[in-house]
Protein backbone atom coordinates (compact mmCIF):
# COMPACT_ATOMS: atom_id res chain seq x y z
CA UNK A 1 0.00 0.00 0.00
CA UNK A 2 1.16 3.47 -1.16
CA UNK A 3 -0.46 5.76 1.51
CA UNK A 4 -0.24 9.63 2.63
CA UNK A 5 -0.40 10.82 5.95
CA UNK A 6 1.08 8.16 7.47
CA UNK A 7 1.70 7.94 11.34
CA UNK A 8 5.27 4.70 11.52
CA UNK A 9 4.06 4.60 15.42
CA UNK A 10 0.67 2.90 14.60
CA UNK A 11 -0.14 -0.31 11.91
CA UNK A 12 -3.42 0.20 9.84
CA UNK A 13 -4.53 -3.39 10.87
CA UNK A 14 -4.04 -6.34 12.77
CA UNK A 15 -4.75 -9.97 12.23
CA UNK A 16 -3.70 -13.33 10.39
CA UNK A 17 -3.62 -13.53 6.58
CA UNK A 18 -2.85 -16.78 5.25
CA UNK A 19 -1.86 -16.98 1.53
CA UNK A 20 -1.69 -20.09 -1.31
CA UNK A 21 0.13 -19.48 -4.43
CA UNK A 22 -0.03 -22.17 -7.50
CA UNK A 23 2.61 -21.38 -9.39
CA UNK A 24 1.30 -19.87 -12.43
CA UNK A 25 -1.77 -20.43 -11.43
CA UNK A 26 -4.16 -18.71 -9.15
CA UNK A 27 -3.54 -17.54 -5.25
CA UNK A 28 -5.87 -17.46 -2.37
CA UNK A 29 -5.58 -15.31 0.25
CA UNK A 30 -7.75 -15.81 4.06
CA UNK A 31 -7.80 -13.81 6.48
CA UNK A 32 -9.45 -12.30 9.61
CA UNK A 33 -8.01 -8.79 10.40
CA UNK A 34 -9.25 -5.78 12.85
CA UNK A 35 -8.38 -2.05 11.64
CA UNK A 36 -6.82 -0.39 13.76
CA UNK A 37 -7.35 3.76 12.24
CA UNK A 38 -9.38 5.65 9.80
CA UNK A 39 -6.89 5.64 6.23
CA UNK A 40 -7.34 5.35 2.51
CA UNK A 41 -4.50 2.99 1.14
CA UNK A 42 -3.62 3.05 -2.57
CA UNK A 43 -1.90 0.43 -4.51
CA UNK A 44 -1.11 -0.87 -7.83
CA UNK A 45 -3.42 -4.09 -8.93
CA UNK A 46 -1.97 -6.03 -11.44
CA UNK A 47 -3.48 -7.66 -14.58
CA UNK A 48 -6.63 -10.48 -12.73
CA UNK A 49 -9.74 -11.68 -12.54
CA UNK A 50 -10.13 -11.22 -9.27
CA UNK A 51 -12.82 -12.72 -6.45
CA UNK A 52 -13.91 -11.35 -3.77
CA UNK A 53 -16.33 -13.06 -0.82
CA UNK A 54 -16.71 -11.49 1.85
CA UNK A 55 -18.08 -13.11 4.94
CA UNK A 56 -17.82 -10.25 7.75
CA UNK A 57 -17.27 -6.61 7.73
CA UNK A 58 -17.84 -4.25 5.43
CA UNK A 59 -15.43 -2.97 2.44
CA UNK A 60 -14.95 0.13 0.67
CA UNK A 61 -12.38 -0.32 -2.24
CA UNK A 62 -12.14 0.64 -5.62
CA UNK A 63 -10.20 -0.19 -8.65
CA UNK A 64 -9.09 3.11 -11.31
CA UNK A 65 -12.78 5.13 -11.90
CA UNK A 66 -14.90 1.87 -10.49
CA UNK A 67 -16.04 1.92 -6.85
CA UNK A 68 -17.51 -1.13 -4.98
CA UNK A 69 -18.72 -1.42 -1.22
CA UNK A 70 -19.26 -4.68 0.44
CA UNK A 71 -21.66 -5.05 3.54
CA UNK A 72 -21.62 -8.53 5.23
CA UNK A 73 -24.51 -6.97 7.82
CA UNK A 74 -27.33 -9.19 5.53
CA UNK A 75 -24.80 -12.55 4.99
CA UNK A 76 -22.35 -13.45 2.56
CA UNK A 77 -21.06 -10.95 -0.25
CA UNK A 78 -19.65 -11.72 -3.59
CA UNK A 79 -18.10 -10.16 -6.07
CA UNK A 80 -15.94 -11.00 -9.37
CA UNK A 81 -13.97 -7.94 -11.05
CA UNK A 82 -11.75 -8.55 -14.37
CA UNK A 83 -8.75 -6.07 -14.70
CA UNK A 84 -7.69 -6.26 -18.03
CA UNK A 85 -4.37 -4.22 -17.28
CA UNK A 86 -2.85 -2.72 -13.96
CA UNK A 87 -4.92 -0.62 -12.16
CA UNK A 88 -5.11 1.64 -9.01
CA UNK A 89 -6.50 0.23 -6.06
CA UNK A 90 -7.59 2.39 -3.10
CA UNK A 91 -9.33 0.68 -0.03
CA UNK A 92 -10.97 3.14 2.77
CA UNK A 93 -9.92 1.36 6.13
CA UNK A 94 -12.23 2.41 9.19
CA UNK A 95 -11.34 2.28 12.56
CA UNK A 96 -13.05 -0.92 14.48
CA UNK A 97 -13.92 -2.75 11.06
CA UNK A 98 -13.21 -6.26 11.70
CA UNK A 99 -13.09 -7.85 8.29
CA UNK A 100 -12.81 -11.85 7.32
CA UNK A 101 -12.34 -12.62 3.56
CA UNK A 102 -11.31 -15.03 1.04
CA UNK A 103 -9.90 -13.27 -1.85
CA UNK A 104 -8.90 -15.07 -5.31
CA UNK A 105 -6.45 -14.06 -7.56
CA UNK A 106 -6.82 -15.71 -11.68
CA UNK A 107 -4.69 -15.19 -14.04
CA UNK A 108 -6.27 -14.70 -17.43
CA UNK A 109 -3.71 -17.22 -19.49
CA UNK A 110 -5.49 -19.67 -16.78
CA UNK A 111 -8.66 -19.01 -17.62
CA UNK A 112 -8.32 -18.84 -21.80
CA UNK A 113 -6.61 -22.21 -21.80
CA UNK A 114 -9.71 -23.44 -20.11
CA UNK A 115 -12.90 -21.81 -21.77
CA UNK A 116 -14.29 -21.85 -25.23
CA UNK A 117 -13.56 -18.86 -27.49
CA UNK A 118 -15.74 -16.16 -27.74
CA UNK A 119 -17.84 -17.39 -24.96
CA UNK A 120 -19.58 -15.22 -22.39
CA UNK A 121 -16.70 -15.53 -20.44
CA UNK A 122 -14.33 -14.56 -22.57
CA UNK A 123 -16.14 -11.60 -23.14
CA UNK A 124 -16.27 -10.89 -19.44
CA UNK A 125 -12.42 -11.17 -19.01
CA UNK A 126 -11.66 -8.98 -22.33
CA UNK A 127 -12.72 -5.54 -20.59
CA UNK A 128 -11.40 -3.88 -18.15
CA UNK A 129 -13.43 -3.27 -14.76
CA UNK A 130 -16.19 -5.46 -15.90
CA UNK A 131 -17.93 -6.74 -12.83
CA UNK A 132 -20.33 -9.08 -11.31
CA UNK A 133 -22.17 -9.84 -8.17
CA UNK A 134 -22.58 -13.34 -7.14
CA UNK A 135 -25.44 -15.21 -5.59
CA UNK A 136 -23.99 -16.48 -2.18
CA UNK A 137 -25.59 -20.06 -2.76
CA UNK A 138 -25.59 -23.08 -0.74
CA UNK A 139 -22.52 -23.87 -2.90
CA UNK A 140 -20.78 -20.78 -2.44
CA UNK A 141 -20.79 -21.13 1.19
CA UNK A 142 -19.89 -24.45 1.36
CA UNK A 143 -16.55 -24.24 -0.51
CA UNK A 144 -15.86 -21.20 1.28
CA UNK A 145 -16.55 -23.25 4.63
CA UNK A 146 -13.82 -25.33 3.39
CA UNK A 147 -11.48 -23.48 2.50
CA UNK A 148 -11.58 -21.63 5.67
CA UNK A 149 -11.25 -25.21 7.75
CA UNK A 150 -8.24 -25.61 5.50
CA UNK A 151 -6.67 -23.03 5.44
CA UNK A 152 -7.15 -22.57 9.43
CA UNK A 153 -5.62 -26.25 9.97
CA UNK A 154 -2.71 -28.47 9.51
CA UNK A 155 -4.05 -31.18 6.92
CA UNK A 156 -1.02 -32.50 5.10
CA UNK A 157 -2.81 -32.76 1.66
CA UNK A 158 -3.75 -29.06 2.33
CA UNK A 159 -2.07 -27.66 -0.61
CA UNK A 160 -3.42 -30.24 -3.22
CA UNK A 161 -6.89 -29.69 -1.23
CA UNK A 162 -7.07 -26.27 -1.62
CA UNK A 163 -6.38 -26.28 -4.95
CA UNK A 164 -9.23 -29.14 -5.55
CA UNK A 165 -11.89 -26.53 -3.99
CA UNK A 166 -10.16 -23.78 -5.96
CA UNK A 167 -11.01 -25.32 -9.47
CA UNK A 168 -14.68 -25.80 -7.96
CA UNK A 169 -15.30 -22.28 -6.33
CA UNK A 170 -13.85 -20.62 -10.00
CA UNK A 171 -16.46 -23.83 -11.77
CA UNK A 172 -18.91 -22.10 -9.57
CA UNK A 173 -18.35 -18.40 -10.45
CA UNK A 174 -18.18 -19.60 -13.99
CA UNK A 175 -21.42 -21.20 -13.98
CA UNK A 176 -23.00 -18.27 -12.28
CA UNK A 177 -21.69 -15.80 -14.98
CA UNK A 178 -22.70 -17.86 -17.77
CA UNK A 179 -25.91 -18.64 -16.50
CA UNK A 180 -27.56 -15.41 -15.14
CA UNK A 181 -29.90 -13.55 -16.98
CA UNK A 182 -28.54 -10.37 -15.02
CA UNK A 183 -26.99 -8.66 -17.32
CA UNK A 184 -23.01 -8.13 -16.88
CA UNK A 185 -21.71 -4.92 -15.42
CA UNK A 186 -19.42 -3.68 -18.11
CA UNK A 187 -16.51 -1.36 -17.63
CA UNK A 188 -14.11 -0.15 -20.57
CA UNK A 189 -12.92 -2.28 -23.92
CA UNK A 190 -9.31 -1.80 -24.83
CA UNK A 191 -10.34 0.29 -27.67
CA UNK A 192 -12.19 2.66 -24.99
CA UNK A 193 -9.24 3.35 -22.98
CA UNK A 194 -7.36 7.08 -23.29
CA UNK A 195 -4.15 5.43 -23.65
CA UNK A 196 -3.15 4.15 -27.23
CA UNK A 197 -2.79 0.21 -28.00
CA UNK A 198 0.64 1.39 -29.09
CA UNK A 199 1.31 2.81 -25.41
CA UNK A 200 -0.18 -0.42 -23.43
CA UNK A 201 1.96 -2.19 -25.78
CA UNK A 202 5.30 -0.22 -24.78
CA UNK A 203 4.38 -0.14 -20.99
CA UNK A 204 3.71 -4.01 -20.36
CA UNK A 205 6.83 -4.31 -22.32
CA UNK A 206 8.51 -1.91 -20.00
CA UNK A 207 6.79 -3.75 -17.10
CA UNK A 208 8.85 -6.89 -18.14
CA UNK A 209 12.27 -5.28 -18.70
CA UNK A 210 11.52 -3.75 -14.53
CA UNK A 211 10.64 -7.15 -13.05
CA UNK A 212 13.69 -8.93 -14.55
CA UNK A 213 15.58 -6.10 -13.79
CA UNK A 214 13.75 -5.00 -9.65
CA UNK A 215 17.81 -5.92 -8.27
CA UNK A 216 19.38 -3.39 -10.67
CA UNK A 217 19.74 0.55 -10.73
CA UNK A 218 16.60 1.45 -12.49
CA UNK A 219 16.31 5.09 -12.99
CA UNK A 220 13.97 7.01 -15.00
CA UNK A 221 16.88 8.09 -17.47
CA UNK A 222 17.95 4.57 -18.29
CA UNK A 223 13.91 3.28 -18.67
CA UNK A 224 13.22 5.72 -21.34
CA UNK A 225 16.44 4.75 -23.13
CA UNK A 226 15.45 1.37 -22.74
CA UNK A 227 11.32 2.49 -24.05
CA UNK A 228 13.92 4.63 -26.94
CA UNK A 229 11.25 7.60 -25.72
CA UNK A 230 11.92 10.68 -23.32
CA UNK A 231 11.74 10.78 -19.98
CA UNK A 232 8.72 12.95 -19.73
CA UNK A 233 6.43 11.20 -22.11
CA UNK A 234 7.44 7.76 -20.39
CA UNK A 235 6.47 9.47 -17.02
CA UNK A 236 3.22 10.43 -18.78
CA UNK A 237 2.32 7.08 -20.55
CA UNK A 238 3.31 4.91 -17.53
CA UNK A 239 0.85 6.87 -15.53
CA UNK A 240 -2.13 7.13 -17.84
CA UNK A 241 -1.67 3.14 -18.33
CA UNK A 242 -0.44 1.66 -14.59
CA UNK A 243 -1.94 4.38 -12.79
CA UNK A 244 0.76 5.36 -10.70
CA UNK A 245 4.32 6.79 -11.18
CA UNK A 246 7.27 4.76 -12.25
CA UNK A 247 9.67 5.51 -8.84
CA UNK A 248 6.39 4.68 -6.59
CA UNK A 249 6.11 1.19 -8.80
CA UNK A 250 9.23 0.13 -9.04
CA UNK A 251 9.53 1.07 -4.88
CA UNK A 252 6.09 -1.08 -4.36
CA UNK A 253 7.23 -4.02 -6.44
CA UNK A 254 10.91 -4.38 -4.33
CA UNK A 255 8.97 -4.03 -1.38
CA UNK A 256 6.68 -7.13 -2.62
CA UNK A 257 9.61 -8.93 -3.83
CA UNK A 258 11.19 -8.07 0.25
CA UNK A 259 8.50 -9.54 2.07
CA UNK A 260 8.29 -12.28 -0.17
CA UNK A 261 11.90 -13.33 0.60
CA UNK A 262 11.18 -12.59 4.39
CA UNK A 263 8.70 -15.10 4.86
CA UNK A 264 10.43 -17.57 3.19
CA UNK A 265 13.31 -16.88 5.18
CA UNK A 266 15.61 -16.35 2.73
CA UNK A 267 17.88 -13.06 4.00
CA UNK A 268 17.81 -11.12 6.95
CA UNK A 269 16.21 -8.24 6.97
CA UNK A 270 19.69 -6.06 6.96
CA UNK A 271 19.78 -8.05 3.94
CA UNK A 272 16.77 -7.60 2.20
CA UNK A 273 16.45 -3.95 2.78
CA UNK A 274 19.89 -3.59 0.71
CA UNK A 275 18.70 -5.80 -2.22
CA UNK A 276 15.77 -3.37 -1.90
CA UNK A 277 17.76 -0.61 -2.64
CA UNK A 278 17.92 1.17 1.12
CA UNK A 279 21.46 1.81 2.47
CA UNK A 280 19.76 1.67 6.23
CA UNK A 281 17.41 -1.05 8.13
CA UNK A 282 15.60 2.12 9.58
CA UNK A 283 14.50 3.87 6.72
CA UNK A 284 13.31 -0.22 4.74
CA UNK A 285 11.33 -0.61 7.92
CA UNK A 286 9.69 2.71 7.78
CA UNK A 287 8.71 2.05 4.04
CA UNK A 288 7.73 -1.51 4.80
CA UNK A 289 5.41 -0.14 7.61
CA UNK A 290 4.35 2.36 5.26
CA UNK A 291 3.07 -0.04 2.78
CA UNK A 292 1.90 -3.26 4.40
CA UNK A 293 0.50 -2.09 7.99
CA UNK A 294 3.21 -3.92 10.29
CA UNK A 295 6.94 -3.65 10.17
CA UNK A 296 9.54 -6.48 8.49
CA UNK A 297 9.91 -8.47 11.65
CA UNK A 298 6.32 -9.52 11.52
CA UNK A 299 6.90 -11.29 7.89
CA UNK A 300 9.84 -13.15 9.46
CA UNK A 301 7.85 -14.50 13.05
CA UNK A 302 4.91 -15.53 10.19
CA UNK A 303 7.07 -18.36 8.47
CA UNK A 304 7.59 -19.89 12.34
Amino acid sequence: MVSEQYSETVPLIEGNVDICKVQENFSLHWGTTTELKDHQVISTARKALILIILKEGKLDFGYDDSNFVMDSKHGYQALVVNLAKPATFRRTVQKGNKVSKLKVLIPHHWIQERIESGSRIDDFISQHLSHFDLQSNHQLQELLERIIQLQDGSDTFKKIRLEALTHCLVLEVFEQLSNSDTALEVGVTETQTAATESAKHSIDELINYIEENLDKDLSVKSLAEYATTSESNLRRKFKDVIGCSIKSYIRRRRLEMARKHLEQGLVSITEVAYHAGYRHPSNFTSAYKKAFGYPPAFSVNKRD
